[in-house]
């Protein structure tokens, strides 16, 4: 594999690409830019699909719907980590930066090192990831009852997880919140792994039914142990095929009827917008021919201070800065001012507050 290295045009300085398209060049400093236009997304995942198709087939992945699903994801992913992910070397750092590995993280490091002495990187580097349970609670994406349709013993079959309108044609109907399963119910595109629960419901057999990733072997998959009388269950974590139009896959035995539902899903952490609110808005009033400073208004429980904002109306009030003072209680910052006229004047001061989804 070449060690080329696909990089974005000069960046505008507000945040947009320049041009349309993008190149390949040394490698700059990344920019980070607060928006990408549909095109410009659309120019990077054909570029990234162009280069790293061989990869992603090597990944046991269907290459066309591997492409439609980078595209997908591409569309919406955090602008910062599209742009970080054309500058990675291997199809694996490119992907962990591209769901939000951060580009220091120890895995990102120990495959670029690999990468450098190798020329490609070993296994995945999506190693340091974060799980989140489903917004709706139980997924079910598969009931063979509902369908009846069996597996057939010593057969696999394959269990589509992911950009779902419906889960009908494998029997599923989603999350009870959303009734009919007409969304996925919030499963991403890409995710690493799954957490699973099985249900297997023998046809009058006894055997052994696993769950397992799509493209791979059934023997790597958990197992699932049923009887010809008795149903049988497990919650298993599964890895998921992220260059698969389906995802996961399932093998009996014997035959047999299963019930899959999903209950939450492995990824890296993801690129979050703080949540900020501002302040009231305190007055304060500075003496004559005076110079002084106001604590601004606390932060609310759990949010901290990020930008005080200092204004006044007073001809001949001049600010002298502002900033964060330590020494007071709940973190305030401060305005400080001088009034060069010969009465009290009044001036304003307040907050901008932030702290991180979910805190």
């Amino acid at each position: 594999m070449t060690t080329a290295v696909v990089l974005i045009a000069t960046l505008f300085a507000g945040g947009a690409l320049a041009g349309d398209g993008i190149r390949e060049r040394g490698a700059p400093a990344l920019a980070t830019p607060t928006q990408l236009s549909a095109k410009q997304r659309a120019d990077i995942a054909r570029t990234l699909v162009r280069r790293w198709a061989a990869d992603a087939r090597e990944h046991g992945g269907d290459v066309d719907q591997w492409a439609v699903k980078l595209g997908r994801f591409i569309g919406t992913a955090d602008a910062v980590n599209v742009l970080r992910a054309t500058t990675m070397p291997t199809y694996n750092t490119m992907m962990g930066v591209l769901q939000g590995q951060p580009a220091d993280s120890t895995s990102i490091r120990k495959a670029l090192s690999q990468a450098a002495t190798t020329g490609k990187s070993l296994g995945s580097t999506i190693a340091d990831t974060t799980y989140t349970p489903l917004p709706n609670g139980r997924c079910r994406v598969a009931d063979s009852r509902v369908i009846a349709s069996p597996i057939a013993a010593a057969t696999s079959r394959g269990i589509d997880t992911e950009d779902l309108g419906s889960y009908a044609i494998q029997g599923g109907n989603g999350t009870f919140a959303n009734g009919d399963g007409s969304t996925n119910c919030g499963i991403p595109s890409f995710a690493t792994a799954l957490a699973v629960s099985v249900t297997v419901l023998s046809t009058g057999s006894e055997g052994f039914f696993k769950i397992y990733e799509n493209g791979k072997a059934y023997q790597t998959g958990s197992t699932v142990y049923f009887t010809g009388t008795v149903s049988a269950s497990n919650d298993v974590v599964v890895t998921s095929c992220q260059a698969c139009a389906v995802e996961l896959s399932v093998y009996s035995s014997a035959t047999a009827h299963y019930v899959i539902d999903v209950v939450g899903y492995f990824m890296p952490p993801q690129a979050t917008q703080f949540d900020c609110v501002n302040t009231s808005v305190a007055s304060f009033t500075i003496a004559a021919n005076s110079t002084n400073f106001f604590n601004n208004p606390n932060c609310p429980t759990g949010y901290q201070p990020v930008t005080p904002y200092c204004w006044t109306a007073s001809s001949g009030v001049y600010s002298q800065g502002s900033g964060y003072n330590a020494n007071v209680a709940g973190n305030a910052t401060f305005c400080a001012w001088n009034n060069t006229t010969a009465s009290s004047q009044t001036t304003f001061g307040g907050n901008v507050c932030c702290r991180v989804p979910g805190r």
